[in-house]
Parts: structure tokens; sequence; C-alpha cells
């Protein structure tokens, strides 16, 4: 799988203390993507799913962690290695949010049986859709642009994910290296 970075912790991009898993890869290449460095595929990135597991294991070992979200680029773009991963994922946390640019009908068309079970049983929340920079209305913190749904797989966590939106959009900043990264969901123009 190719990945181009892990942080922790987050915590504006879902509620509580997160994991992130930024995958490279993405063919729509959205006016105004909060990501670009992301788009081309980059061999050198890439990790096997049993050692990304092992990292995030570590990673997440000695520490308190909320959830998982995976984005990227688009993470469906590496459809089987997600499927792979998610399963060893739900070891760690029972809350994974997926960011895709693909809309949730299109995605189902496109897997397996067994993939479409993978996909509602250990992802607790889908954000789905193409970025439209037009549509970026500042508001929702898990949303870049309204066209955008959040598909709630696990309805249990409707209530926490609602607090969180709630709260409007946060911005943190990480030092990655020697590259100061924004996280989160940003205002149009930004």
């Amino acid at each position: 799988m190719q990945v181009d970075r892990l942080l922790y912790p987050i915590t504006s991009l879902g509620f509580g203390r997160r994991l992130v898993i930024w995958t490279v890869g993405c063919t729509m290449k959205c006016n105004n993507c909060s990501n670009p460095e992301l788009w081309n595929s980059n061999p050198d990135k890439d990790i096997d799913v049993i050692d990304l597991v092992e990292i995030i294991l570590q990673t997440t070992k000695n520490v308190e962690i909320d959830g998982i979200t995976i984005t990227g680029g688009d993470p469906i773009e590496q459809s089987d290695e997600l499927f792979k991963l998610l399963p060893s994922l739900s070891k760690i946390t029972d809350d994974i949010l997926l960011y895709t640019g693909r809309v949730y009908e299109d995605i189902i068309k496109s897997l397996n049986s067994k993939n479409q079970f993978i996909l509602h049983k250990y992802v607790s929340v889908l954000i789905d859709g193409a970025y439209i920079d037009e549509l970026n209305d500042n508001t929702c913190p898990l949303r870049g642009s309204s066209n955008q749904r959040v598909i709630f797989f696990d309805k249990s966590k409707k209530a926490p994910y609602m607090d969180y939106m709630n709260k409007g959009r946060i911005i943190q900043n990480v030092f990655f290296y020697d590259t100061l990264i924004s996280v989160g969901i940003h205002n149009r123009g930004l």
C-alpha cells in the first residue's frame, strides 16, 4: 500500500485523539485539492500491509486512541490493500473514518460482496464525493465541500461525530520531518 505519512495525535479529522493515515494516489485531481502532493502514485512509498499494521500497532501501543482516519490521495484507489488493512485496524479501535472522492453508490458497484461486507463492518463513517472548491461553504469540519456526504455505517458513532461537527472547523499544524503540515478541513481560499 502506498502511504505518505502517519500522524498521531490528530484532533482535526474526527473526534478525539486519532491516528491519521494518508495514502498516495488520486486520479480525480480536484481543483484546489488540499493534498495535490499525494495525487501521483509513488512506488517509493509502498509498504506491505502487514508491515504497515505493525508500525500502527507500535505507534498506538501505549497511547489513548479514539479512532483512525484514512485519507489521501484516495484510499479507494488502493482498494485491494485497503480491504486487507481495515480488519486489522479494527483490533486497535472501533472507529474508522474513511475519506474518498468517489460516491458511495459507485464504490459499492465496484466492490465484490466480500469487500462490501468489510466496508460496512469496519468503517464507521464514510465521507464521499469529489471536492468542489466552489461548494466549500467554510462550515462542516468533516467535509471540504457541501456536495460531500457524511455517511454513518455505525449508527452508535453518530452522536460523538455530531458533537464534533457542531464545534466547527479545526486546523492543526504539525511538523513532519522538516515540513509544516496543516491538518484539517480548510476554509475556501486558504
